[in-house]
């Protein structure tokens, strides 16, 4: 018969957060702003689907027909884009730093 150990006891402290979880969960925020006020506009526009039409409430004040009306949700997908681009590579380097 092998000797067993004993369960470890938790300590009470929280388990530790992983290094820049509070960046990677802004990324994914901006990800999604820029799937739902982006992507979807163009796709129910491209598509003409009423299903997505809360994706075009911002835009519809606007009152832009043609090529046109793809242009704001173009800026905010190439903008969510690119801000979540330079975050992690800001994030990468600041870990590079640390470790």
């Amino acid at each position: 018969m092998s000797p067993t150990r004993p369960p470890e006891r938790p300590t009470g402290r929280a388990p530790e957060v992983p290094a820049g979880g509070g960046t990677r969960f802004l990324i994914n925020c901006i990800g999604i702003i820029g799937l739902v006020f982006g992507l979807l506009p163009i796709v129910r526009y491209v598509l003409e689907l009423d299903l997505f039409a809360f994706a075009t409430a911002p835009y519809d004040w606007l009152k832009l027909e043609g090529a046109m009306r793809y242009v704001p949700p173009v800026m905010v997908l190439v903008v969510c884009g690119v801000a979540a681009y330079l975050l992690e590579k800001r994030l990468e380097r600041r870990l590079e730093q640390a470790g």
